[in-house]
C-alpha cells in the first residue's frame, strides 16, 4: 500500500511541477517579432494658393508664379513625395499644407507645416525638407510693377489604408 502511495504521489507531483516550467522562459531566448503589417498612402494635391498681400492695391497685384505654371510645380513636388517620404512608415489622414515664403529675388526662404497632430512631427519634418527640395527660383510676385515677398500656401490630403499580411 504504501508503494502504491509513493507511487501515485510521484506521479501527480511530476505533472504539479511541469506546468510551472515554461519552455521559452527557462531557454532564456529573445523571440522577434517581425511586423507585416504595410500601409498605402494615397494623397491629392488641392492646389497652390497666393495668399492675400494687404499692403498692395489688388488692382496692381500680380501674383507670384511657378516657371513652367501650377501645373510643373505641382509635378515636381510630387516627384519629391514619392522620393523623400517613406511611406510605410506612417499613417496619415486628412488636410496638411506646406507654406512658402518667398522673397522679393523669387528665392524660396522659409516652409512651414502642419497642421500639428499626435505623432505628426516626423512626418511635418519629412514633408519640409522635401519642400524644401524644389529647387527652382519662383517668379516673385509684384506691386505695382514692383518685385515683394509673398506666400503661397499648398494643401495636399492625405489618406492611409493599413493592412496585416501575416496570415497571407
Amino acid at each position: 500500500m504504501k508503494t502504491i502511495l509513493f507511487g501515485l504521489s510521484l506521479f501527480l507531483g511530476s505533472f504539479m511541477f511541469a506546468q510551472n516550467n515554461d519552455v521559452e522562459e527557462a531557454m532564456n531566448i529573445d523571440i522577434p517579432m517581425i511586423d507585416a503589417s504595410a500601409s498605402s498612402v494615397v494623397y491629392s494635391v488641392r492646389g497652390v494658393y497666393q495668399i492675400k498681400d494687404e499692403a498692395c492695391d489688388p488692382a496692381k497685384f500680380q501674383s507670384l508664379r511657378f516657371p513652367g505654371g501650377t501645373d510643373a510645380y505641382l509635378k515636381e513636388l510630387k516627384e519629391k513625395l514619392q522620393q523623400n517620404v517613406n511611406w510605410k512608415t506612417y499613417v496619415i489622414n486628412g488636410l496638411f499644407f506646406i507654406k512658402l515664403d518667398i522673397n522679393k529675388d523669387g528665392v524660396l526662404s522659409k516652409v512651414e507645416t502642419g497642421p500639428k497632430v499626435a505623432n505628426s512631427e516626423p512626418f511635418l519634418k519629412d514633408l519640409k525638407d522635401m519642400a524644401a527640395k524644389v529647387t527652382k527660383t519662383w517668379i516673385p510676385a509684384k506691386c505695382n510693377g514692383t518685385p515683394i515677398d509673398s506666400k503661397a500656401i499648398v494643401k495636399i490630403d492625405f489618406s492611409s489604408m493599413t493592412y496585416d499580411n501575416a496570415f497571407n
